[in-house]
């Protein structure tokens, strides 16, 4: 019962973020993907087409993709309701947290309070993991429900193993439970996001902390050990095998304003911020956007470095003595460091994320919990212990539901960002963009100065990205209004100097829609020169693939795009979107025979049938091109690229 009441405090503390809009990466992966857009009269290879659809992993992360496909089929492109089935797995977990955590208490059982208040621990610990801000990404960032999913079933995995554990000590009857839960834990958690592999890691510190590998005699610790020999030592091996030679690469960090070694450095100060954005948190420093987190450079550059790592070294050292003392502790901030391994070591990704601390958080509460409730036996110590849990907790929910109001509105949101983090690029810019779209493209709005405003003081935040000029020429294009030249040289100037990525990207794609889909008038020099100012970097896939956009479309070139669609498959040749664009193309040209080649790869890329509905539709375009023996189109009319670039019918700027 008390379990229901922590279930609807949690619903409450969100509900008001639910009516927010999209933001960042749902962009990419979720509102501007249309193989996700299926509908419950879509084919099983449709169907299958979305759940690999996802731009964000190269494991594709289908059962989290299928997830956004039946939200889709069902209430289409409704933030409301993809926020509110994230907020329903959140539920979920927060009862297998629960679960989890009782099951883990009585594992301590000679150690640990009795009956009736372990109970109490254990929904403490589940209601603060729930309510912590921290987490509210996983929950009102739709795209997160990847990590969200994901613990689902490490949640369930560890849940499941430490039952099979105990019922090994007790009777060695426990197999099956502890390998399923290890293993089907993990493969199901996978299928959502990458996360999920450090399954095995969680247990292993678990049998650390509590049980030492120990075991009935006649099976002994070995079995145990070697079970995570197998399913932790050898996959960590050859994972390592496999990923050191790309994090390692020449070009691993191409697309990164750091070095492998600054991202080591800095990312001591990020786990230090984790811990605390977890234990205390900050309503003022927790945030979607933190792309100005300062970078450390060496180890006194700042000076915090040196202190983040000393600290993160005393913890870790402290491990062994807690061990002995406080086992509890021990396995929350084992837990907690764990989490950190995929994120913040050698991987060139972001440097930080607020929501890839959503198993690293359980850690924490572990921690506060045995230290708040667990430790104390003195009275008066008891009833310090619960009105310091008492307050973290109001002060978690209180929090939450202030930060989830921030999210209940996409201008409240933009505005609250930006001023937490008045030098982040992504922050400035995505203010000007949302005062943009409330000024409809009227010249007459009230919100036409302010959103120039923003833009042109987005254009100059240190290590701005190209969306900025790319906003204010989109915005004066659509009003009728002049476009600076600053503007175009500044965007040049940008793409000549920063790494390609989806930022930069999606200035081109939003331009080429601004032109096709909305009758921008942009002197086709200008266009040019900007495609020629991102190739000079090198070819990217990307860049080809909308520059033939434009060229064929345009410039009325189908040649050139012929050319630059090549390009495209050859820097991407995986990427089926650029081979079924090139096939229409090809199929349009009269090129059957080279058509057929890319038809027969956009199927072997599909092999579990996931393209077979686009390798269909081509098939009968060659074929009718071939009955009727048709000319080719005209240059002129436009050609249905694989990879929409926009909403249909209307152009928008890139988020």
């Amino acid at each position: 019962m008390m379990l229901a009441g922590v279930l609807v405090l949690v619903a409450l503390a969100y509900w008001s973020g639910l009516h927010g809009g999209f933001v960042f990466d749902d962009f990419p992966n979720i509102v501007d993907n249309p193989t996700l857009h299926v509908t419950l009269q879509s084919t099983a290879s449709q169907w299958l087409a979305a759940m690999f659809s996802s731009p964000a992993s190269d494991l594709q992360r289908p059962l989290a993709m299928l997830s956004f496909a039946i939200n889709h089929a069902l209430t289409g492109l409704d933030p409301f309701w993809m926020k509110l089935t994230n907020l329903g797995i959140h539920l979920v977990n927060t009862c297998l947290v629960y679960g989890l955590v009782r099951r883990l208490l009585q594992a301590f059982d000679s150690q640990q309070p009795q009956h009736l208040r372990r109970e109490w621990i254990a929904l403490w610990i589940a209601a603060a993991w729930a309510l912590n801000p921290i987490n509210l990404m996983a929950v009102l960032f739709v795209v997160q429900r990847m990590e969200s999913l994901c613990h689902m079933f490490v949640f369930a995995g560890l849940w499941l193993y430490l039952d099979g554990r105990s019922r090994l000590l007790a009777n060695g009857r426990g197999w099956p439970r502890m390998l399923g839960g290890l293993i089907g834990g993990t493969a199901l958690g996978a299928l959502a996001k990458e996360s999920a592999v450090l399954l095995p890691l969680y247990a292993l510190a678990l049998e650390w902390a509590l049980s030492g590998f120990s075991g009935p005699r006649h099976l002994g610790h070995r079995r145990v050990a070697s079970v995570f020999g197998v399913l932790l030592a050898l996959p960590a091996v050859t994972g390592l095998a496999w990923l050191l030679p790309k994090v390692l690469a020449q070009n691993a960090y191409s697309s990164r304003d750091f070095s492998l070694a600054e991202r080591l450095l800095t990312e001591s100060r990020v786990v230090v911020d984790y811990l605390h954005w977890t234990l205390l948190p900050n309503l003022g420093r927790l945030s979607l956007y933190h792309d100005d987190y300062p970078i450390s450079r060496g180890l006194l550059d700042p000076p915090s470095t040196l202190a983040a790592i000393a600290l993160i070294a005393l913890l870790i050292g402290a491990l062994s003595w807690l061990r002995s003392r406080r086992p509890l502790a021990a396995l929350g901030l084992a837990w907690f460091l764990s989490a950190q391994l995929l994120t913040a070591t050698i991987i060139p990704l972001e440097l930080v994320y607020e929501h890839r601390n959503y198993f690293a958080s359980l850690g924490l509460c572990l921690v506060m919990a045995d230290i708040l409730l667990c430790l104390p036996r003195r009275d008066l110590a008891r009833k310090v212990g619960k009105l310091a849990a008492a307050g973290l907790l109001l002060l978690y929910a209180g929090e939450t539901s202030l930060r989830a109001r921030e999210w209940s509105d996409p201008v409240r949101f933009s505005m609250t960002e930006a001023a937490k983090h008045p030098q982040s690029p992504r922050a400035a810019y995505d203010l000007g963009r949302n005062l943009v779209i409330l000024t409809r493209y009227r010249p007459d709005s009230p919100f036409v100065a302010p959103a120039f405003a923003a833009l042109d003081r987005a254009t100059r935040v240190p290590n701005a990205n190209t969306l900025p000029e790319t906003a204010l020429i989109f915005l004066a294009a659509r009003l009728g209004a002049p476009q600076r030249p600053e503007w175009w040289q500044g965007l040049q100037r940008k793409l000549r100097s920063q790494p390609i990525g989806p930022q930069q990207t999606s200035s081109l794609a939003s331009l080429v829609d601004c032109v096709l889909k909305d009758g921008c008038r942009l002197a086709q020099r200008d266009m040019i020169d900007t495609f020629l100012a991102a190739l000079e970097r090198g070819p990217n896939a990307e860049v080809l693939n909308i520059y033939g956009n434009y060229a064929l479309n345009v410039l009325h070139d189908p040649g050139l795009a012929l050319r630059l669609w090549q390009g495209a498959v050859e820097q991407a040749p995986n990427v089926v979107q650029y081979r079924e664009t090139l096939a229409r193309l090809l199929i349009a040209e009269g090129q059957l025979d080279a058509a057929r080649a890319q038809i027969a790869q956009v199927r072997q890329l599909g092999r579990m049938g996931q393209n077979e509905a686009v390798a269909r539709e081509l098939d009968r375009l060659a074929g009718m091109m071939r009955q009727r023996a048709m000319q080719p189109e005209p240059a002129g009319a436009p050609l249905k690229q694989g990879k929409d670039t926009g909403t249909p019918g209307e152009a928008r700027l890139p988020p």
